[in-house]
């Protein structure tokens, strides 16, 4: 069996069912990226590990993650062959990001669906999603659920 080097892990937020192997990851040399709005929530999620011993994960060392904006984000992606940018996309989390692949797709986590904002009400995220069609992507992947064209 080969054996694949997993390089970068982009956490969509940072809630157990999404970051709680993280550190485990981390340990196989594999390098966390975080957006920088996501930088305060890796030491909740870390706090709430320690107040629940019982979900067994560990803390994800916060020294030595790769942090970028937006911006830089794109810079990032571009250098390891990705064309696209992390962008803060609240609604589920404050701390959530999606991925933006150019002119192809998103990657938004537990973000709750284009066809449930009206039932959220939310401006906050409607103003994500607006910011997700501007990117012009054609398809989504949320973490929970199949893909679907937008």
């Amino acid at each position: 069996m080969k054996k694949i080097k997993l390089k970068y892990l982009i956490v969509t937020h940072f809630h157990p069912d999404h970051a709680g192997l993280a550190q485990n990851l981390k340990d196989f040399g594999t390098n966390l990226i975080l957006h920088e709005s996501q930088v305060p929530f890796v030491d909740k999620l870390n706090n709430f590990l320690k107040r629940n011993p019982k979900v067994n994960f560990k803390d994800i060392v916060t020294g030595n993650n790769i942090v970028v904006s937006s911006a830089e984000s794109r810079i990032f992606l571009k250098n390891v062959g990705i064309d696209g940018e992390i962008i803060q996309t609240p609604g589920h989390s404050d701390d959530s990001i999606s991925l933006i692949i150019d002119e192809c797709c998103a990657f938004t986590g537990d973000l709750p669906g284009l066809s449930l904002m009206e039932a959220h009400n939310d401006q906050t995220l409607k103003d994500s999603w607006k910011l997700i069609q501007d990117y012009n992507v054609k398809e989504i992947y949320p973490a929970h659920g199949n893909s679907y064209i937008i």
